[in-house]
């Protein structure tokens, strides 16, 4: 086995997969990787299955090193990285030898979320059927915990090595682009006022620095419920909540349960992963959609990665 060992951790990162399923009901957080997409292909480049736990790194200023060889992918943002002494761009596998270090420094402004994938993966027990790191329930991961300074990780294989891979230029996202959430109706869709339907799908909206793996809080005209409180209920990925000042929130893997703020409705899964990729100014434009066709491409997403 060889031993991966944190040496810079000034902002976030944490083990993640595909997170808890069947576990809101207890109060747990889903939590998981919140670029799905970049996960998937970081594993596949390391030669994994795709669902194999990774590092995810928010906004860089990340480094590590390693005792042995060992193959590993970076995919998602672009965080100016170094590896082996050498500039490393994102999206390919590469095999980092003992004593060198792989450094992420700041995001160059293309994407926030990075994410680490090494051959094999690491040995990570699992809590509730995931190895998904939630800090605040001091559950999963390292120790419940973020990484640190200091932290070692284990791989799984005792030589960590596969040929290394690059991915297609067109099989590469562009961030940092203008995005469109396709949303389906909610639970309050039809009690909003008509007014306040039509502002949301007719205005734009921006990306506000109020965003963590928690959700993501949007700039924009405030929308109107006017019905007064009602009830919690139970909140999904992707749910859109206007707050009591008419704020949209966007609600991601670590939301809460339940929550009581009306719900317009609920965004594409596919779409979540361009705006938790997104920086704060980012335009963001609501549009009408059919829960059927998503369905279907969301299907076609999961079966091109072998879990449809």
């Amino acid at each position: 086995m060889a031993t991966v060992t944190i040496t810079r951790a000034d902002f976030f990162a944490s083990i993640q997969d595909l997170g808890r399923r069947r576990t809101q009901h207890m109060g747990l957080a889903q939590s998981g990787v919140a670029d799905e997409y970049s996960f998937f292909r970081a594993n596949y480049l390391a030669g994994n299955t795709v669902t194999t736990p990774v590092i995810e790194i928010i906004s860089g200023l990340f480094s590590v090193t390693t005792d042995s060889p060992v193959t590993m992918a970076l995919a998602g943002a672009d965080m100016s990285a170094r590896a082996n002494n050498a500039p490393l761009s994102p999206w390919q596998s590469f095999v980092l030898m003992p004593g060198k270090v792989l450094e992420l420094k700041n995001s160059t402004g293309d994407g926030i979320f990075s994410y680490l994938a090494v051959k094999g993966g690491f040995d990570i027990p699992l809590c509730f059927n995931s190895a998904s790191t939630v800090a605040r329930e001091n559950l999963g991961g390292h120790q419940g915990r973020k990484l640190g300074v200091g932290d070692q990780l284990t791989t799984i294989l005792e030589r960590p090595l596969c040929p290394t891979l690059a991915t297609p230029p067109d099989q590469i996202p562009q961030f940092g682009k203008p995005i469109t959430l396709r949303l389906m109706p909610g639970y309050d869709h039809d009690r909003f006022p008509e007014d306040s339907k039509a502002l949301l799908f007719s205005r734009e909206y921006t990306v506000s620095t109020k965003m963590d793996r928690t959700g993501i809080r949007l700039d924009g005209p405030p929308v109107v419920w006017g019905q007064g409180d009602i009830l919690s209920k139970p909140v999904a990925l992707g749910v859109v909540q206007i707050t009591n000042d008419g704020t949209p929130v966007v609600l991601l893997r670590e939301r809460q349960s339940t929550g009581g703020y009306p719900m317009m409705g609920v965004v594409s899964h596919l779409d979540l992963f361009k705006l938790v990729q997104a920086f704060p100014g980012t335009p963001v434009r609501f549009v009408p959609a059919d829960p059927a066709r998503l369905r279907r491409e969301l299907i076609r997403f999961y079966s091109f990665w072998g879990l449809a």
